[in-house]
């Protein structure tokens, strides 16, 4: 299963859709977790923390194209 974690659009909006621990979590079950490079900088997470727990940074258009797509709003 490919879960994609886009960037938020909503104006204001500061969240990300998972955090790092939950991405962890995921990637030891066998998921690919594919982040949207800058996703978790409105709550303060950093593309390398994405990393260090499993995800891979990709652009929009990847992101997209998973089969799941996590988002806030």
């Amino acid at each position: 299963m490919k879960v994609g974690v886009p960037k938020e659009t909503a104006p204001l909006e500061r969240r990300v859709a998972l955090v790092p621990e939950v991405v962890q979590k995921l990637a030891k079950d066998g998921a690919e977790v594919v982040v949207e490079h800058g996703a978790g900088e409105g709550a303060y997470l950093d593309d390398a923390a994405f990393e260090k727990a499993g995800a891979r940074i990709g652009g929009r258009t990847e992101v997209y194209a998973c089969g799941v797509i996590a988002r806030v709003q």
